[in-house]
């Protein structure tokens, strides 16, 4: 079975023209050991370097969850498990990522066009009625910032296990713990796909970021498999690493770095933080400031629980978002 996954998404991932039609071993898994008889189908939208490719069950209001690096949408199979029953949920495959478009260029994983490309997708799947989105890692600050841009999109907005964009910016700006930790973005911005391509560095990041979940059973061996192979492309590496060369700057520049939507643009739709108490990607001192930006924000705190808030324990994160889910439900509707 574990041979049979990665044959095949490697077979798509080199040569995504010709077989994009076939089916992703990431679904086929899913559709296997789905819960219920509520199946998985996919989709693309758009065409060449735009083109994004998502996967989505359940039938009612919408709800899109879009991915960090490195990864590709299944890291939300748990949760679109549980919201299935009552929401139409669409994981994204994020542009550079699993079967979605991969340009080499760095321009087209800005925040702005990003978010652009995401409006253009929530307007083919649900027109012009508001959806709820979730993101974690990279998607939360892509989640955040979209929710600060177009605040009469949204129901509400979910954020996993990152601060917003803006707020990033600002803590590498001032704070010396958070820039120690994200030196790795610095040396991400300054790789190539030849580097990428010759160092082995896609096996190191699959076995750094999802070695320790299948060991301590939270991804299974055939899942582990699915984000071996979606990480064993050299251009879906390079192409997360576009998301550090378009949006990060030298940290000693970070103050005048490109704010989007602007610097002081608030969220103005009910939102989530869900954080682990164990991570070690951002400081924790950015949820005491995360309210200047999203105020009124709910935040639930995962003891124990380290960045991968989707996979770790995922009955915790699909409580809260369960729970915060039937409280927007029974909220007057905003017009």
């Amino acid at each position: 079975m574990l041979s049979r996954i990665l044959a095949l998404l490697m077979l798509l991932l080199a040569h995504p023209p010709a077989l994009a039609q076939l089916p992703d071993p990431a679904v086929t898994h899913a559709n296997t050991v789905r819960q219920g008889s509520i199946a998985y189908a996919e989709g693309y939208f758009g065409k060449g370097d735009k083109r994004l490719h998502y996967v989505e069950a359940g039938e009612g209001p919408l709800v899109i969850l879009y991915h960090g690096f490195p990864s590709f949408w299944f890291s939300f199979f748990d949760q679109m498990e549980v919201l299935k029953t009552r929401y139409r949920v669409v994981a994204v495959d994020g542009l550079g990522a699993g079967l979605s478009a991969k340009p080499e260029a760095a321009e087209p994983y800005r925040i702005d066009r990003l978010a652009t490309q995401l409006d253009a997708l929530a307007k083919h799947l649900n027109g012009d009625q508001r959806f709820i989105l979730v993101g974690h890692d990279w998607g939360a600050a892509l989640a955040f910032a979209y929710a600060q841009a177009y605040p009469k999109r949204l129901r509400a907005v979910i954020g996993m296990s990152a601060p917003p964009y803006n707020l990033f910016l600002d803590l590498v700006r001032t704070n010396t713990e958070q820039q120690q930790r994200s030196q790795y973005m610095q040396v991400f911005r300054g790789l190539t796909l030849p580097s990428i391509a010759s160092s082995g560095l896609p096996e190191r990041l699959w076995q750094q970021s999802y070695g320790g979940l299948i060991q301590s059973g939270a991804l299974s061996a055939e899942e582990g498999a699915l984000f071996r192979a979606a990480l064993a492309d050299p251009r879906a590496v390079h192409g997360g690493m576009n998301w550090y060369r378009a949006n990060v700057q030298d940290f000693g520049d970070a103050g005048r770095a490109f704010r989007w939507p602007t610097k002081h643009r608030k969220i103005r739709v009910p939102s989530l933080l869900i954080w682990g108490e164990a991570d070690k990607t951002f400081v924790a001192k950015f949820l005491t400031q995360i309210g200047d930006y999203a105020p009124g924000i709910l935040i639930i705190r995962q003891p124990g629980v380290g960045h991968w808030t989707s996979m770790e324990k995922p009955a915790l994160a699909n409580e809260g978002i369960s729970a915060f889910f039937s409280a927007i439900e029974k909220a007057p509707n905003r017009r």
